[in-house]
């Protein structure tokens, strides 16, 4: 038998290390002792030896390996078993130490189950090699328990202790059996934390993972003994649930865990709150076999995350169909980028002081084979969920920093040109170096070209952003912070973000002069950035009644359907060589006709009306 009370010696350089492992051991009613080197280590098992020592291997002075060849070459210390422990366990490192003696290994952060499985072992191992070598019985014992072990691990998630996917499998087929065999219902609940992502990434792993751990254990209250809590992979969670009442008791459960998570996480002193998204499916209405049930609660929570998240949604025939759509939809979008079928239009800003044309914002458009023109509304968001977003403005970058070299080469001159831009540019790409290269290949001024960012897009990996921006504003590239008034609108970023531009969003345009609210709200916008010495320009604008009010109180810029549509190079570029009277005259109500009996014979004219009575969304490159 294992002695309960084994003394167990940790070796680490680091105290917080030492601590966390003692902690670990404490509760398995181990005894342990630390050493903080090599050095110490010898001293200590050479005054009494312990059961068993868990060694860092990266240490200054005498490192792991030195002190395992040490123990083992001494026939007073060979057998106390040796578990190595470091941040990462290569093949070479892990040959290294078993040449130097070590039995096992543990990576860093130490999984406190995989600890316990391997430090209980290995003392099994111990104390049958030294008190029982000649029992067979307890030779058997052992290798039952291994067997048993090798726990289990087969079909639990050492994280969280839940059932993995395979064992959540064939519990639920075992689960389906009942109930066909009672007249039951079981419910299928697909469970996956929103935004886990941006835990790991600014937190860690580790924490990430400790989230977890608690994350489980609620969702476990949160459902009786009878049902199962599985992990099925990542930050994605099932639910068997054996429902006499159907829906209504699925629909319980689904908001009893969405108060369960409402109470934040202390994480080593860092407050985490998250939020689940649910997706739920009931046999034997949705269907009979486990693989197409769990497939369905996945699909079903998509649709929870696409309305908003935080949310739970029963699966619905219609889902198949859109998700099928959807997968249709990534498809040609992957396929678009390989074949080259996006293209740029532009749409003008005028100057008010002037009546001319200030610039360009270049905007995305698909041109899809067989279906023409499709609206931005249609697919940007998909770029922007998958993070195709990154290689497609990529790709917009280079694209409107060539055509600005042409029209440089060109009667045109030089034009400056705006680029709308993702936050999942700064955090997935690398924004700067797209920028600079497009610059730099194209041999154009840095200052012809302007990023327009969202202030969400802003506030995501803060630190970042703002090296980045700085570092292009250093190179003359102009920034602009676009839909400005519908996000955070704090003077604190705004000084702290190294910005040009404010581009007033259209939904404060659109009822400028009937609603007094809006304009307000336009007024101590241009205000506000005037004091802060930066231009303003506002967007949507489609009417002469909210021309005058943005000149009446000195808006910079304007840009929108009064002067003209975003359109193809072609028709652009006669927009440039033609110039823009100012808007004060009747000239400019004559260029406006000439633009619109333009737009009116080209074959997309449809789709520019469209996107025009339509409600702007907040997404990229519309």
């Amino acid at each position: 038998m294992i002695n309960a009370s084994a003394t167990i010696l940790i070796v680490d350089d680091e105290l917080q290390n030492r601590k966390l492992l003692e902690t670990l051991l404490r509760p398995e009613g181990y005894q342990t002792r630390s050493a903080a080197s090599g050095e110490d280590a010898l001293a200590s098992v050479a005054q009494l030896a312990p059961d068993l020592i868990l060694l860092d291997i990266m240490m200054p002075g005498m490192d792991g390996y030195e002190v395992a060849s040490n123990l083992k070459a001494n026939p007073a210390t060979a057998t106390i078993p040796i578990i190595m422990v470091t941040a990462n366990i290569d093949r070479d490192a892990r040959l290294a130490g078993l040449k130097a003696g070590a039995e096992e290994f543990l990576t860093k952060p130490v999984d406190s189950a995989e600890l316990w499985f391997r430090v209980r072992n290995l003392l099994r191992l111990k104390a049958f090699n030294d008190f029982l070598q000649n029992q067979s019985s307890l030779l058997e014992d052992l290798v039952q328990a291994r067997t048993a072990d090798l726990h289990r691990l087969a079909h639990y998630d050492p994280l969280t202790g839940l059932p993995n996917r395979a064992l959540f499998l064939e519990t639920l087929k075992k689960a389906l059996g009942q109930a066909q065999d009672h007249g039951w219902s079981i419910a299928v609940l697909f469970v996956d934390v929103d935004h886990f992502k941006n835990v790991n990434d600014t937190l860690g792993h580790a924490f990430g993972d400790e989230l977890l751990a608690r994350l489980s254990n609620r969702l476990v209250d949160c459902v009786r003994l009878r049902d199962t809590v599985g992990r099925l992979g990542g930050d994605e969670f099932g639910m068997i649930l054996a429902m006499e009442d159907g829906e209504r008791g699925a629909a319980l459960v689904a908001n009893k865990i969405r108060v369960a998570l409402r109470a934040p996480f202390n994480l080593n002193g860092h407050e985490v709150t998250v939020t689940a998204s649910l997706g739920i499916t009931v046999y034997p209405e949705d269907a009979s076999d486990p693989e197409t049930l769990i497939k369905y609660a996945d699909t079903a929570m998509y649709r929870a995350k696409q309305v908003g998240r935080d949310t739970f949604r029963f699966f619905t025939a219609q889902m198949n169909v859109d998700v099928l759509a959807r997968r249709e939809l990534e498809t040609a979008l992957r396929k678009a980028i390989e074949r080259g079928e996006f293209i740029l239009h532009y749409q003008p800003k005028v100057q008010l002081e002037s009546g001319g044309i200030a610039g360009l914002e270049a905007l995305l458009r698909w041109q899809r084979p067989g279906h023409g023109l499709v609206s931005p509304k249609d697919f940007i968001p998909v770029l922007e969920e998958t993070g195709l977003i990154v290689d497609v403005g990529r790709w917009v970058i280079a694209t409107a920093c060539k055509q600005i070299a042409l029209w440089v080469r060109s009667g045109i001159g030089p034009v400056k040109v705006s680029v709308n831009v993702s936050g999942r540019q700064f955090v997935e790409g690398d924004l700067q170096v797209d920028v600079i290269k497009a610059v730099e290949d194209n041999s154009i001024s840095a200052d012809l070209i302007e990023l327009e960012l969202t202030e969400s897009s802003l506030m995501a990996n803060t630190e970042r952003t703002i090296a980045a921006l700085r570092s292009l504003k250093r190179r003359g590239v102009m920034i602009a912070i676009d839909d400005f008034g519908t996000g955070y609108s704090s003077l604190a970023y705004l000084s702290r973000f190294p910005i040009d531009k404010l581009k007033i969003d259209i939904d404060f345009i659109r009822e400028i002069t009937n609603k007094s609210e809006d304009a307000v709200i336009a007024l101590t916008i241009i205000r506000m950035a005037h004091s802060l010495k930066l231009e303003v320009i506002a967007e949507g604008v489609e009417t002469a009644a909210q021309l005058a009010y943005l000149q009446q109180h000195g808006c910079d810029q304007v840009q929108g359907y009064y002067f003209s549509p975003p359109v193809p190079v072609r028709e652009v570029e006669q927009l440039l060589r033609e110039g823009t009277r100012s808007p004060k005259t009747n000239g400019a109500a004559h260029g406006r006709a000439q633009v619109a009996r333009a737009e009116a014979a080209r074959p997309d004219a449809a789709l520019h009306q469209t996107d025009r009575e339509q409600t702007r969304p907040r997404s990229y490159m519309v």
